[in-house]
């Protein structure tokens, strides 16, 4: 086997692990996804198990049907981390990255290409840090709020005192 199709087997197997993450993630069922993306039910089984080649329309309409982050699917298989398309599914973070990627391209024009690689690294490594400690900060909370109502739970009386 060529690496091209070894590659692109390879691409196929993130592509589909990605998929059935993001599927189960929503608690949906393969021909539920099929209907909502308009095709037949072995059409989406081909392309949920990764054959045949990349198909970006496919990607979209997966992303409709399942509220999902169609660019966070795409960049799963781009980075190797089929965990990213179902841990960006809600909050769309891979789009969001992407749409202000467009912004900074258009409001930047040909002055975008006198930044050098070090500034874009500085900029971008700041940003994920902060993001890294607002989840953090989030999780934090979370459990300090499930913490404290199990406390509370606990003093209550149980049943039939």
């Amino acid at each position: 086997m060529s690496q091209r199709a070894t590659q692109a087997r390879r691409d196929g197997d993130l592509l589909s692990q990605a998929l059935k993450l993001v599927r189960r993630y929503r608690g949906l069922t393969a021909v539920e996804v099929a209907a909502a993306m308009h095709m037949p039910v072995r059409t989406y089984e081909r392309f949920e198990a990764g054959e045949g080649r990349f198909n970006v329309d496919y990607v979209h309409r997966f992303a409709a049907a399942t509220d999902s982050d169609p660019h966070a699917i795409t960049m799963a298989v781009d980075v190797g981390s089929p965990d990213l398309a179902w841990r960006s599914a809600d909050n769309k973070l891979i789009t969001v990255m992407t749409i202000g990627a467009q912004r900074f391209n258009a409001d930047c024009g040909d002055l975008l290409h006198l930044l050098e690689a070090r500034d874009g690294i500085s900029v971008v490594t700041a940003m994920f840090q902060q993001l890294r400690q607002l989840a953090e900060a989030r999780a934090e909370a979370a459990r300090w709020l499930e913490d404290g109502a199990a406390d509370l739970s606990a003093m209550r009386p149980k049943p039939g005192r």
